[in-house]
């Protein structure tokens, strides 16, 4: 079975400081009055903050003995002033993302082109030897014209 939601209990600690410091207008003090006398809670609760108020209250009040707003000024006035920065424009940020790009598409287009040359790109034709090539399988080539005898790899 579906229960109607719980109405939120009222005065919440805000509303009842408020009334503790005479800061309600008249028909909010009158509406927190009237949930007093019946809520036995919400009284506890104002008890508990009148006697915290009150504890503050009783507190000594302390002094500086000397205005420090003046003292704090001096040094203001005082301290040598640093020239503004200026501040950097959009495309100034961009300049370390740009050149970064570039150095990695640099970076890719070079280790690409040198696979394509001498390295991965031969890899089939390699494998391809037989005992029919100009220098048996395992020895050293120092080029690849050198390990095959034209027209010999299909």
């Amino acid at each position: 079975m579906n229960e109607p939601p719980k109405p939120m209990h009222a005065p919440d600690l805000p509303e009842l400081s408020a009334y503790l410091d005479h800061e309600l207008d008249a028909g909010e003090r009158r509406r927190v009055a009237a949930h007093l006398a019946t809520c036995p809670a919400c009284t506890a609760y104002l008890a508990r903050l009148e006697a915290l108020a009150s504890g503050f209250r009783a507190l000594p009040e302390e002094t500086l003995g000397f205005d420090l707003a003046g003292v704090i000024e001096g040094r203001l006035a005082a301290a040598p002033r640093r020239p503004a920065r200026k501040p950097r424009r959009d495309w100034q940020l961009g300049w370390p993302l740009a050149v970064g790009a570039a150095a990695s598409i640099a970076a890719g287009v070079f280790m690409g082109s040198a696979l394509i040359v001498g390295g991965a790109a031969t890899a089939p034709r390699v494998a391809a030897l037989s005992v029919f090539d100009a220098m048996p399988p395992g020895n050293l080539c120092i080029g690849l014209e050198s390990c095959y005898v034209k027209g010999s790899v299909k």
